[in-house]
């Protein structure tokens, strides 16, 4: 039941956070590996060197979006983004929970639980990118296509989730779906450790003040916000990386075109356009996580309130 429970919180979180992930994935691929100082790109890069940035601002992002594909373009990729927050979420949240149950995220000090509540975190939250992995990077490659002045990075052509999963299947094997994984690995354990080590945390916190026992929605919105932050404060270089190992396009033996790994990914994004290429999409990475993050552990926390009311 918490596995299930955990995949319901994020699905329904996830439908309002989508149009955030779109602008974030857009901006992230913005301007890949070109110098800040506007000369031409690396070799292969594939990115273009004008100067217009039609994803520069949040607010100019969702009018580039809606001004080439309507209103749809902001949830352009929901179907697989759904389906990827379901199937990460239902495993992290499950086995986050079932180590909560266990009280294996408790320490003799607050401080062993505040270690033992990353490390769980951490750990669940591999397990479950592991699983949806393919989701992850087909909901990227959605997102990113567009067209003209708006396209930014590689674009692949799928028509649709199925048609991406089966397209990658045929040209490169069961591999193919797992390209880019040690990305998505690094992105959410680092992401998952921060996120539910200081949700935690912060209930623990804040339950001792008589108005957030009064409420489990309160409380679990609270603690949400703070968490939100440090998540995207901790995530977001990781999760530039993980979006540009993912869309990069591949040669005939399905390497990337233009990293290797997450370590050549970081060493290419950091010499091309510095710290600021690694903190690419921060603000609708914020307005995607913390808004997703209160949602998500708030539905969650409310989810398990009325079962344990109407189950025991």
């Amino acid at each position: 039941m918490d596995f299930l429970l955990g995949g319901c919180a994020a699905t329904c979180a996830g439908f309002f956070s989508n149009p955030f992930d779109v602008i974030k994935t857009r901006q992230q691929l913005h301007g890949e590996l070109l110098q800040r100082n506007g000369q031409t790109p690396s070799p292969g890069s594939g990115a273009s060197s004008t100067t217009t940035n039609p994803y520069s601002s949040v607010i100019r992002s969702f009018r580039s979006i809606l001004r080439s594909e309507g209103v749809l373009g902001l949830q352009k990729g929901l179907v697989s983004a759904l389906a990827f927050q379901f199937a990460m979420n239902s495993v992290r949240l499950g086995i986050y929970q079932t180590a909560e149950n266990c009280e294996w995220t408790r320490g003799d000090t607050p401080a062993g639980t505040l270690l033992r509540s990353i490390a769980w975190g951490g750990l669940s939250g591999v397990v479950g990118s592991t699983i949806a992995c393919p989701l992850y990077m087909v909901k990227t490659q959605i997102q990113a296509r567009s067209h003209g002045k708006y396209a930014v990075g590689y674009q692949h052509r799928h028509t649709s989730t199925l048609d991406a999963l089966t397209g990658i299947y045929r040209t490169h094997g069961i591999r193919g779906l797992w390209r880019g994984y040690p990305g998505i690995v690094t992105r959410t354990a680092i992401g998952s450790s921060a996120q539910l080590a200081t949700f935690s945390t912060c209930k623990d916190l804040f339950s001792q003040f008589d108005w957030a026992r009064e409420s489990v929605a309160i409380t679990a919105f609270a603690a949400s916000m703070v968490s939100g932050f440090f998540t995207c404060v901790f995530m977001s270089p990781f999760d530039v990386i993980a979006t540009r190992l993912f869309n990069q396009g591949v040669d005939a033996n399905g390497r990337g075109l233009l990293y290797r790994s997450v370590v050549d990914c970081f060493t290419k994004t950091l010499r091309a356009e510095g710290l600021h290429g690694l903190y690419k999409g921060f603000v609708p990475n914020y307005w995607r996580i913390a808004p997703h993050t209160i949602l998500n552990l708030t539905f969650w926390d409310q989810f398990k309130a009325w079962r344990d009311l109407y189950y025991g």
